[in-house]
């Protein structure tokens, strides 16, 4: 069993598990759901990518801003914001766009909350695919005589104490992400 390999697998599935709940509206306002707008406009007598001409920060916990360099493209921006249905109402004040971030109903952190318990769902079932995958490899090696059977009970216990302790990472990372969803903040 190549131990070096499956941390490799068991991390890209970890990351990419972070990623996807980074993407999960907390109630607080993030510019992810802004920055990864793939669109293009027209500006300066071309088409470009909107990424490239805009300035997106956060003025408090609940306020995004996004201020263009060419202020021609804020009615383009503000019409991608309404048309991308996040939940977000963008206010152009043809200097900039602000938008206000709604404080969440309990009724909306535990819709949350459940698509967190989903995601984390998919990401055990991706672990337990490369649990199988390396169960089936080390039986391939047991069945050519690579390996003896010693090793083979080795092998899988060794992968079976990975994948435990992985999915306890997994499921700490979820329960952190469900508690930041139901924390209510000021």
């Amino acid at each position: 069993m190549d131990s070096k390999e499956l941390e490799k697998e068991l991390k890209k599935v970890k990351e990419h598990f972070e990623y996807v709940l980074s993407k999960i509206q907390t109630g607080k306002a993030s510019i992810w759901s802004i920055e990864e707008i793939n669109v293009y406009v027209p500006s300066w007598g071309q088409t470009q990518k909107i990424q490239g001409l805009w300035n997106v920060s956060l003025l408090d916990s609940q306020t995004i801003k996004i201020e263009a360099w060419d202020r021609s493209v804020l009615s383009h921006i503000e019409k991608w914001i309404y048309d991308a249905n996040l939940g977000l109402t963008p206010l152009n004040q043809w200097e900039r766009i602000l938008i206000k971030v709604p404080p969440m109903t309990e009724e909306r952190r535990k819709d949350i909350v459940k698509q967190v318990k989903k995601e984390s769902e998919e990401t055990k079932i991706s672990v337990r695919n490369i649990r199988h995958s390396f169960l089936k490899n080390i039986k391939t090696e047991f069945d050519n005589k690579e390996i003896s059977e010693d090793e083979k009970k080795q092998y899988e216990n060794e992968l079976d104490d990975i994948i435990k302790k992985e999915n306890k990472n997994l499921e700490s990372i979820s329960k952190q992400k469900e508690d930041q969803i139901m924390k209510i903040s000021a």
